[in-house]
């Protein structure tokens, strides 16, 4: 066996303060991400989640966001749309339409500075 049991609990903790510092940053971005949205519209029927990964899912009911405003969104915070669809379900016998739109976007990547 490699290392002691002092020394373990030192990686141990060492993870557990790192992994705080990481959901506090999730929570951080999730959270100015959605302000960011919500200064966009007046309908706030919406559901971001920020992804450990990096990658971005919002939930929509209805066409909340237009593609200028998505295109904003995703410059204002270096995203790349990746999926996006949109569902439209019409109820005939309630006379009724109900749209739900879900993007995911992931983040840019940017290419490596060569020669640097």
């Amino acid at each position: 066996m490699i290392g002691t049991a002092k020394d373990w609990q030192k990686v141990i903790q060492t993870h557990k303060k790192l992994r705080t510092g990481t959901i506090e940053m999730e929570q951080n971005i999730q959270k100015h991400m959605t302000e960011y949205l919500q200064e966009l519209t007046d309908n706030h029927d919406f559901t971001l989640t920020y992804e450990p990964i990096g990658a971005v899912k919002l939930n929509c009911n209805g066409d909340i966001f237009d593609l200028v405003q998505i295109g904003d969104f995703c410059d204002y915070f270096n995203l790349e749309p990746c999926i996006s669809n949109r569902v439209v379900v019409e109820n005939y016998l309630e006379d009724t339409t109900e749209t739900r739109t879900n993007y995911l976007f992931v983040t840019k990547t940017e290419p490596e500075n060569e020669g640097e």
